[in-house]
């Protein structure tokens, strides 16, 4: 394992190229714009130069997000408040995740978890589900996280970073984007996903034993028996509980799928 203080990651979030490929990335999503009505058609206007600036910025330390905009979506019967940042910030919400993530990739991440993951999606956390079901492992313990993007403080979610992370000009960056959301995890934010894979990432590392498939933040343990199924499912509750999470009971339950049921939910 690579160890987090050989990564220098400032250079990467700087690089004008590596910038403006954020840039045109989170373009390719239809979003509207944030509290400060600038669209992605009138950011466009003049890119590169925009682009240079805001590198400028970061390499001296004088960029400072703006505010964020709410907005309410309906979701799973209740109403979602998505935070919605500035295009600009929406690019350093990229690029700060595109930096760490090969890090966390190689050194955080285990290979059982797909979503919020680049090139490790839902069809090949099924190819894995399908895998396990073929060994016999045909009882499943199917827990989702409750609130998985609630109740952190700005100090834990840089913390988690910073496990992997020890280049501090980066995560100062960090700290300034999460300190303008209106709290961390704030749904809408380019660095949620990531951030919220990386505080299960501790859980993870209670079930490196178990036959486990994770799905953003949803777990998924496959067994030999009811009764190994059930007492996964009360090692997941007791490494969720651990990190002060627990399972949304709703949405969690230990079953036996048929071949044609095969899904992983979340």
């Amino acid at each position: 394992m690579t160890h987090p203080a050989a990564h220098s990651l400032m250079p990467l979030l700087t690089d004008r190229v590596r910038l403006k490929r954020c840039a045109r990335s989170c373009m390719r999503r239809p979003t509207g714009p944030g509290a400060d009505g600038v669209t992605w058609a009138q950011y466009r206007d003049g890119l590169d130069d925009r682009i240079a600036e805001l590198a400028a910025q970061l390499q001296i330390g004088e960029w400072r997000p703006g505010p964020v905009r709410s907005v309410d979506l309906p979701s799973w019967r209740k109403e979602l408040r998505l935070s919605i940042p500035s295009v600009a910030d929406r690019i350093v919400h990229r690029a700060l995740r595109t930096a760490a993530e090969p890090v966390l990739d190689a050194d955080a991440y285990p290979p059982w978890l797909f979503g919020w993951r680049r090139r490790a999606g839902r069809v090949d956390a099924l190819t894995v589900a399908a895998r396990h079901l073929g060994a016999g492992r045909s009882w499943v313990a199917d827990l989702d996280v409750a609130a998985a993007t609630s109740g952190a403080h700005l100090d834990d979610a840089v913390s988690w970073l910073a496990r992997w992370v020890h280049d501090g000009s980066f995560l100062a960056v960090v700290r300034r984007a999460l300190a303008a959301l209106p709290m961390p995890l704030a749904p809408g934010s380019g660095l949620t996903p990531m951030l919220t894979n990386l505080r299960l990432v501790p859980v993870d590392e209670e079930l490196g034993d178990l036959a486990v498939v994770r799905v953003t933040d949803n777990y998924t343990v496959f067994c030999t028996t009811s009764r190994a199924a059930e007492r996964a499912a009360e090692a997941v509750t007791g490494a969720l509980a651990a990190c002060g999470l627990r399972p949304n009971h709703a949405k969690s339950k230990v079953w036996r799928p048929n071949p044609e049921d095969l899904y992983l939910a979340g």
